[in-house]
């Protein structure tokens, strides 16, 4: 169909979806998007090529008209297509994107760490939002994203960082530089202190890698309410220390302003900035939603993978814990003959070096004492198994499929 926006209008489009714009000029999460027969001739250096969106599944992009525009769209559903007589955007994100601009611009010994936090969705696009402004000001910086349920970057139950290289509309734009295998798609139990000092060691290793960048945005999950998140969300941002930290704030969530509170007495001289109205123009995902995104992540990772025989020899079974006494992650090996009487079938596992370096992900099928093998579901060469010395025992277990099986609590 073709479909005209007035300048000033949104037309927020739920997936799965096709649009090719054909005149005007759109802004999606801050990337300035331009029909083919002007980007191709444009020698303006923020402005891409790309005049054709593809919107996945479960997901919505937001397209503002900076002057009228004609799409053409291809969806299954007229209903997934909502007009807005305004930018969706925010003039509070606008002011905060501002605001940090202006502190990006200053002289500084590090990159600042900018992080968001919130219960409800609008996290990732913030994000998107800011990446691309401030890519289009130069600037360079990495993204984090500590998501394990929800991963834009990889595959849940990991945790990843990569250079922001081009404008991030999706998953396609980012890649990781450095992954880290939790196993997990919910830092329960020891996982919160896991992933907490996994995430400022991995910003730590990309500061010492990259001499010129500028920021690191780092993005979460949702995971607040109760007891347990209020720990987790409080460790989490002592121990990565953001400099700057952005919130979603909810009146009617306890747990969120405690957090608030403790993240402002933490450091004084850390900037934060609360985002009190409610964005009506948010997707928010159910519960369906969020699974079959996951599922369908793993589905288009498992696809390529193959099963393996490995042989058994010296091979290390682990599993991650925290020492609390020392404060460190630290690796507990596993028994081998009683790992085998569990229910470790089709378990998530990470392949790892003799100096714990993730080589692959793959999936636990057979342990084989008596012909001394293992078979496992995944796409490493001969020369990766040559290096696989540990298996990092995840407790998420999966069909070949991606769709969920069980767990195994070790």
């Amino acid at each position: 169909m073709i479909k005209n926006i007035d300048k000033g209008n949104t037309l927020i489009v739920k997936g799965p979806a096709r649009v090719t714009l054909l005149e005007g000029k759109l802004d999606v999460f801050g990337k300035l998007v331009l029909p083919e027969k002007e980007s191709s001739t444009s020698n303006i250096s923020n402005i891409e090529d790309e005049n054709v969106l593809i919107i996945p599944s479960a997901q919505c992009y937001p397209l503002y008209a900076h002057e009228d525009a004609k799409l053409e769209i291809y969806t299954s559903y007229e209903k997934n297509l909502k007009l807005v007589k305004e930018n969706s955007i925010s003039p509070t994100w606008v002011d905060i994107k501002s605001e940090i601009l202006k502190e990006l611009k200053k002289e500084k010994e590090t990159p600042l760490k900018i992080m968001v936090i919130g219960f409800s969705n609008g996290k990732t696009t913030l994000i998107k939002y800011l990446a691309n402004s401030f890519i289009k000001e130069g600037l360079k910086g990495g993204y984090l994203d500590s998501d394990l349920g929800q991963q834009i970057i990889y595959i849940p139950t990991t945790l990843n960082l990569g250079t922001i290289k081009e404008y991030i509309i999706s998953s396609k734009n980012i890649h990781s530089e450095n992954t880290v295998f939790i196993g997990a798609t919910y830092p329960k139990g020891d996982y919160k202190y896991i992933v907490s000092l996994s995430c400022r060691k991995m910003i730590d290793d990309y500061i010492a890698e990259h001499k010129n960048i500028d920021f690191i945005l780092i993005d979460t999950d949702g995971w607040i309410k109760t007891e347990a998140g209020i720990l987790y969300k409080n460790f989490f941002i002592k121990t990565v220390d953001p400099d700057v930290l952005i919130a979603f704030h909810d009146e009617t969530i306890e747990e969120l302003k405690d957090i608030e509170k403790t993240a402002s007495n933490q450091r004084k001289n850390r900037k934060m900035y609360l985002i009190k109205e409610v964005n009506e123009y948010f997707y928010e995902r159910d519960k369906d939603e969020r699974r079959f995104l996951r599922q369908s992540q793993f589905s288009k990772k498992f696809e390529v993978f193959r099963k393996i025989s490995i042989p058994l020899n010296d091979m290390k079974f682990i599993k991650t814990d925290y020492d609390m006494e020392i404060g460190e992650i630290v690796e507990t090996e596993i028994n081998i003959n009683e790992l085998v009487n569990l229910p470790y079938h089709y378990v998530i596992i990470g392949l790892l070096t003799e100096n714990s370096k993730l080589v692959e992900i793959g999936l636990l099928f057979t342990i084989n004492v008596e012909k001394n093998f293992i078979l496992l579901f995944s796409d490493l060469t001969y020369k990766q198994q040559l290096q696989i010395k540990k298996i990092l025992l995840g407790s998420l277990r999966l069909s070949t499929k991606g769709n969920h099986q069980g767990y195994l609590y070790l």
